[in-house]
């Protein structure tokens, strides 16, 4: 009887610590346990609040999922690889939860063009560059991002079109 009151003030001050975490953004289930593990906390007492979280739908992979996906494609633009990866890293480890969330997400969203809003966005950054230079680092760029060769490739023909003959003295000018 005594131990299980211990249990209980414990679980209440766990959820008070996940509840304030919460409150400032959303956690994945796994990032919840490891938060409330670095905290000191201790398995069952970290178990029944996660349980009591998930039944509030507090904590919501599957939402967690959806959300984050949605809010990198328009805020942070990546590819599809680096999005998983991204997931990954939060705890979203249920391989057919990730397929269906990025399915979804990339069936409203076009993985060239949004490499090539990115490119848009950075094109002061290439157009004092000569052309090969500033092909190798956009190329770079989409890649480190996550975007597929064929998407980077083609998103960067478009932001930069190859040109016939460029006389030597205009090296520098780009199709912006």
């Amino acid at each position: 009887s005594e131990k299980l009151f211990q249990t209980d003030e414990g679980v209440e001050k766990a959820k008070k610590a996940a509840f304030r975490l919460l409150s400032g953004r959303a956690y994945t289930r796994w990032e919840i346990l490891e938060k409330l593990k670095a905290r000191g906390f201790i398995g069952p007492v970290i178990d029944e609040t996660v349980v009591a979280l998930e039944e509030l739908r507090l904590i919501d992979d599957a939402d967690f999922a959806r959300r984050f996906v949605q809010e990198k494609i328009r805020l942070r633009p990546m590819g599809r690889p680096m999005l998983k990866k991204e997931l990954k890293r939060r705890g979203i480890s249920d391989p057919e939860l990730v397929e269906e969330v990025l399915d979804d997400a990339f069936t409203e969203v076009d993985p060239e063009e949004l490499a090539l809003e990115l490119l848009r966005g950075l094109k002061s950054r290439y157009s004092s560059l000569d052309r090969q230079k500033a092909l190798s680092r956009m190329y770079g760029f989409l890649g480190r991002r996550g975007f597929s060769g064929s998407d980077a490739r083609s998103a960067v023909e478009r932001a930069w079109p190859p040109v016939a003959v460029v006389p030597s003295c205009c090296s520098r000018l780009s199709a912006w």
